[in-house]
């Protein structure tokens, strides 16, 4: 579990003047690490260290993940494991203008969003709500739906899942493959990789477009060709904390 602790000198801080002299006003973690271990510029997040998200990225309890083709960064809260597959929560920041993911629903779970920073729109069913800071809304299971941070900063939530689901497995995956460069340019895997994965969560999450009546039988098919050739669902090293630590600027807050 990673535990509360002080900034590092591996966090970027920009400083304001106060009465009191210099004082932290912004640290940038996140970034993007480059085959050297450095930070590659304006690929990070800049967030307030006493602000709601530095105050959960300090309680997280494994890496934080990121998709740099997207600008989202995630990190789990309370995992499955503390709770026997109960719920878990993570953290979800989203860069400005974010559309968030493809519109889908959650097969047999319901999903909560608590908005921490930001302005999203959110389409639940037939319904559109606009949430800001403090908002919270409930998808139950079944519900297509989708989000997007409408504003022009940085956007936060928590997220929910009851009971668990494997979200937070596949969210990992595909920002492993996004950093190892094996998602196109609109962050969607290739033909194999997306029926390997969509062969393996079709009882737990299903993406509406294209239409599932199609994608779900031909997976069902292909899938375990797909699998026979090397792709999975899920891959272990994209679990560990040695594959974000050495592409990720973690944290320490």
């Amino acid at each position: 579990m990673i535990g509360r602790a002080r900034c590092s000198n591996t966090d970027t801080f920009s400083t304001v003047t106060g009465e009191t002299g210099l004082v932290p006003s912004t640290v940038t973690v996140g970034r993007t690490l480059d085959e050297h271990g450095e930070p590659v510029p304006d690929t990070g997040i800049e967030i307030d260290p006493d602000g709601p998200i530095a105050d959960r990225l300090a309680d997280r309890t494994g890496p934080l993940v990121s998709n740099p083709i997207t600008g989202e960064w995630v990190t789990t809260l309370v995992p499955s494991e503390e709770t026997g597959g109960e719920y878990a929560t993570g953290l979800g920041v989203f860069a400005a203008g974010n559309d968030g993911p493809p519109e889908h629903y959650h097969v047999g779970y319901e999903e909560s969003f608590e908005v921490l920073r930001g302005e999203f729109r959110f389409e639940v069913g037939d319904e559109v709500r606009h949430a800001t800071a403090g908002d919270e809304l409930a998808v139950p299971a079944g519900v297509p739906h989708s989000f997007r941070n409408v504003g022009d900063e940085l956007g936060a939530t928590v997220t929910t899942t009851r009971p668990a689901g494997q979200t937070q497995d596949v969210i990992t995956t595909l920002y492993g493959l996004a950093h190892e460069g094996e998602l196109d340019e609109d962050a969607q895997p290739g033909l194999l990789q997306g029926l390997a994965m969509t062969a393996a969560t079709s009882d737990d999450t299903v993406f509406t477009s294209p239409p599932p009546s199609v994608t779900i039988p031909m997976a069902k098919v292909l899938g375990p060709v797909a699998n026979a050739l090397g792709y999975r669902a899920t891959y272990p090293k994209y679990q560990s904390e040695s594959f974000w630590a050495s592409h990720v600027e973690q944290p320490s807050l």
